[in-house]
């Protein structure tokens, strides 16, 4: 791939969460065994986000990886029951349930803080936070956010509709006892993976509020200029 294709698709990425009506998910027009490829592809690319340091050993118990995020993969059929969960339980969920109802995968990722064991067993009923603020936690959530980028570029460079999520009720206990996701671990983002003829199903689309704002270069960027060694006093 071209350096200016890299370019071209890091520019094309953007935030587009596909909203259909939760009494009327679309039907699942694959199977897993189709999609999964295309999944496996993806998390390839995540697990070559950059990372500094190794997660904590507590984290290590039934993903035994280092890396310092973990990926929680459902594909549409799964994407549809925890929607039926959500609307058995009553569980207030705003767009994600609409987006469960057109999603053709979700990736819940989250980021591993390095709190020892009796400080994450404080509050059994809510993730570790406030978290640690630490240099290693600040590292550990900037690989985590890496992993989810390459993600993103990966499912636009193959035309899929995505959605990066902060996760809303997906982050709280009752779900995420469902979704078998340890509260030791802290949700940085629902990745919605949406059909590539989704805009042809629905009109309804819910892009990224930030896209067009504050992307003026001056305004976030300064190229530093420094003065000569020789010229500046020691005192």
């Amino acid at each position: 791939m071209s350096e200016l294709s890299i370019d071209t698709i890091i520019k094309k990425r953007k935030t587009e969460g596909i909203l259909a009506a939760p009494n009327s998910p679309w039907t699942c027009q694959s199977k897993l065994g189709d999609f999964r490829p295309t999944i496996e592809a993806l998390l390839d690319l995540a697990v070559m986000a950059p990372y500094h340091k190794p997660c904590a050993e507590h984290h290590q118990q039934t993903l035994a990886s280092s890396v310092p995020w973990r990926f929680y993969v459902l594909d549409a059929m799964n994407c549809r029951w925890l929607l039926d969960y959500i609307k058995k339980e009553n569980i207030p969920s705003g767009k994600i349930a609409n987006m469960l109802a057109a999603a053709d995968a979700l990736f819940l990722v989250t980021w591993l803080p390095d709190q020892t064991e009796s400080l994450v067993a404080k509050d059994e009923l809510s993730e570790v936070l406030p978290f640690e603020g630490t240099l290693r936690n600040m590292e550990h959530i900037a690989a985590a956010s890496c992993a989810i980028q390459n993600v993103l570029i990966g499912a636009t460079a193959r035309n899929i509709p995505n959605y990066w999520s902060t996760g809303g009720q997906l982050r709280k206990f009752q779900l995420r006892q469902y979704l078998q996701i340890p509260l030791t671990e802290i949700l940085l983002g629902a990745v919605f993976l949406f059909p590539t003829d989704s805009k042809n199903r629905t009109e309804q689309v819910k892009p990224g509020k930030m896209r067009q704002k504050g992307k003026e270069k001056a305004t976030w960027s300064k190229w530093v200029q420094l003065k000569s060694p020789s010229a500046v006093s020691s005192k």
